[in-house]
């Protein structure tokens, strides 16, 4: 098959009604037994819920470290909603050294694979372009039907994007829950949605109180009216980032907006 060069082909998650790529003609390595299988026989063999959605992360140690952590923030998620394939795309050359630094042995929620890289006909390299990562592949199926190389394709994102309807898919993720209620607080209006995000966001804060939630709550607070309160969070905002020197400008301009409404 022809190689294809995916970097940045998709600058969005966009659903598609009929798949794009269909099925991929390659080999992939198990992790664990060390057994080569066609990536397209992954349903089959691992028993796999096919109408799950399913998403294919590659990942290297050696280059591409937000690609590991892309994964570890997928794998604080409810996978039982979602089907993870990470793949590793180092060279047979570092593959080794990097498997050895186990940074795939906690990754239990997720399948996991060496891609072949320089040793198979049929190795990820002969299809994809790997020098770039993570490459993300989605299936709907078993069929793929959308390619891109992003590191923010987070798990909020597949919320966001009515791939997955439960929030409890990233209810113990307070970054997630930050950037789907931020993204409401930018692109809503209507009233119950906005209403929907300050309940994601008093989650967040209880899971791990920072500055950037704790701004998001103020800015949630203001757009739906409520200043007073606005006012309050946003000071403490500012005072949260005081203390680990991080930049508050924006919830300094917020307050000036609050203090016009009062």
């Amino acid at each position: 098959m022809k190689k294809f060069t995916f970097t940045l082909l998709f600058f969005s998650l966009i659903i598609v009604s009929k798949p794009l790529y269909g099925q991929i003609d390659v080999n992939i390595t198990d992790l664990e037994n060390d057994e080569t299988i066609k990536f397209g026989e992954i349903y089959e063999i691992y028993d796999l819920d096919k109408e799950l959605p399913t998403l294919v992360i590659t990942w290297s140690g050696k280059w591409c470290f937000p690609c590991i952590n892309l994964i570890n923030r997928y794998l604080d998620c409810d996978m039982s909603m979602m089907n993870l394939i990470t793949i590793n795309v180092d060279n047979e050359e570092n593959r080794e050294e990097v498997l050895n630094e186990g940074y795939h042995d906690g990754w239990r929620k997720a399948l996991n694979f060496h891609a072949n890289i320089g040793e198979d006909e049929k190795g990820f390299d002969n299809v994809f372009n790997v020098s770039s990562a993570p490459l993300i592949l989605y299936l709907v199926n078993g069929n793929i039907t959308d390619a891109l190389v992003s590191y923010s394709v987070y798990p909020y994102r597949m919320i966001q994007t009515g791939r997955i309807d439960d929030i409890n898919f990233v209810w113990d993720s307070a970054k997630d829950l930050n950037s789907l209620a931020w993204a409401y607080y930018k692109n809503e209006e209507d009233e119950s949605k906005l209403e929907e995000a300050k309940e994601w966001i008093i989650r967040s804060i209880e899971l791990d109180k920072n500055y950037s939630n704790t701004d998001t709550y103020a800015a949630l607070l203001f757009k739906t009216g409520d200043y007073t309160k606005s006012l309050k969070v946003a000071k403490e905002a500012i005072e949260i980032a005081k203390e680990n020197d991080e930049d508050y400008s924006t919830t300094t301009d917020l307050i000036n907006s609050v203090i016009e409404k009062l």
